[in-house]
């Protein structure tokens, strides 16, 4: 029995790196056992261990507190068949590169990393990575030539819209021609709940300007709808001056309702598709800035600081947050001196390192961020500019195939 055993930890990863990596490698060959390993991770949402037991492709998921059992103790979950026959991998696919490295001691099957920074160098025996020009810093930085493979960007083949346009139009009952803007407010409850309120404000301002234009919040699939409403208008009101909304079961759809009697459609199936057909995007940074751009929609990404402690840190920066009576404070500290020093939020700017799409910054209001909007809106020169920037930046190129031909060459003595 040959297995493959993915270490990964949040949401972007999970849906950007792991699906379309497990669709390869079982169509590549079927017969292989994949274990995901869900490890400890401050920007999970809880919702991890279940996302990932609906790949069909997937044998097993491990959770935090059997990967742990496994590791210190060697009590394997009865599930897991195990024996001094059993070939296999370890794969890294998000998280501290740590936890896949002890697991492949414990296993004693080799370790491999699909990651943009390089760590622990000696301890992986292959590399693979986003483009040349990250295997050539590699390299640079000491791994031999051999140990690096370019196999692309993981999210490419993630994005993979399931219904054609036509047919969607007919399900949202809205035009194929309609002025879309979808809103993504994230895939952390903790985020969901402050910037869906105020995406919404958003999306009033620039119905003021565009009255006929239809609106979507695309879900996450970590979160679940009635995080969509969960705060008070007092809760609110301490972060940004909007107002509490409805959530509410229309003709047999999910909606939520503003005071002005705005209607915002919930889309929790077919995401990539109402990314595709969406004129513009407005969204926090993440995994979705990466989404939008291989499918050339232009965006607007909002990155409010108004409540700084509320975003999560990594390492240790993130324990000194938790901190009681100083920790709020120090993570403001943390997190506007971090603002200052980085000049890109948005994967493609990030990307190009200039601004493609436009980032909205700092202490912001719904209006800022209306107002950037409602000037893409307007200027379809910028619009088919920016789209056509995103397309050429980023496109799919088979990546979770060549990785999977990676990891299967190790078994057949590639």
């Amino acid at each position: 029995m040959y297995y493959v055993f993915i270490v990964t930890n949040s949401p972007g990863e999970l849906v950007g790196w792991v699906r379309p990596v497990v669709r390869s490698l079982k169509k590549k060959a079927s017969k292989i056992k994949i274990v995901v390993i869900i490890t400890p991770c401050q920007y999970a949402s809880g919702m991890e261990k279940e996302i990932a037991k609906s790949f069909p492709e997937v044998d097993y998921v491990m959770s935090k507190g059997e990967y742990f059992k496994y590791l210190f103790f060697g009590l394997r979950p009865p599930q897991l068949y195990l024996n001094a026959s059993c070939k296999g991998v370890v794969l890294f696919l998000g998280g501290d590169p740590i936890y896949a490295l002890l697991l492949s001691k414990r296993l004693g099957f080799p370790a491999m990393a699909y990651t943009h920074k390089l760590r622990y160098k000696r301890c992986f025996k292959r590399f693979m990575v986003l483009d040349d020009k990250v295997r050539k810093r590699f390299i640079e930085e000491g791994v031999r030539p051999e140990k690096v493979v370019v196999v692309g960007d993981l999210v490419g083949d993630a994005v993979q819209p399931l219904i054609s346009k036509k047919d969607l139009s007919q399900l949202l009952h809205i035009s194929p021609d309609s002025l879309c803007v979808s809103i993504f407010p994230g895939s952390r409850p903790q985020i969901v709940r402050y910037m869906t309120p105020f995406f919404l404000k958003v999306c009033e301002l620039i119905k003021e300007k565009f009255p006929k234009i239809q609106f979507f919040l695309v879900l996450s699939p970590f979160v679940a709808k009635e995080e969509l409403a969960n705060l008070t208008e007092e809760k609110l009101s301490k972060v940004f001056p909007v107002k509490r909304v409805k959530l509410k079961k229309e003709e047999n759809r999910w909606k939520l309702i503003t005071e002005s009697g705005l209607r915002v459609l919930v889309i929790e199936e077919n995401r990539h598709k109402v990314m595709s057909m969406s004129t513009i995007a407005i969204t926090i940074p993440g995994t979705n800035t990466r989404e939008l751009s291989f499918l050339g929609v232009p965006m607007v990404v909002a990155v409010p600081l108004n409540k700084p402690e509320a975003i999560p840190l990594d390492g240790l920066a993130g324990l000194v947050g938790n901190v009681p009576l100083v920790g709020t404070s120090i993570k403001r500290w943390i997190v506007r001196r971090y603002s200052k020093n980085v000049k890109f939020t948005a994967a493609p700017n990030r990307y190009a390192g200039k601004e493609i799409v436009p980032e909205v910054r700092g202490v912001i209001q719904a209006e800022d961020v209306a107002k950037e909007a409602i000037a893409l809106l307007k200027d379809r020169s910028s619009l088919h500019r920016i789209s056509t920037q995103l397309k050429e930046l980023f496109s799919s190129h088979n990546s979770a195939d060549k990785l999977a031909e990676t990891i299967l060459s190790d078994k057949n003595g590639g």
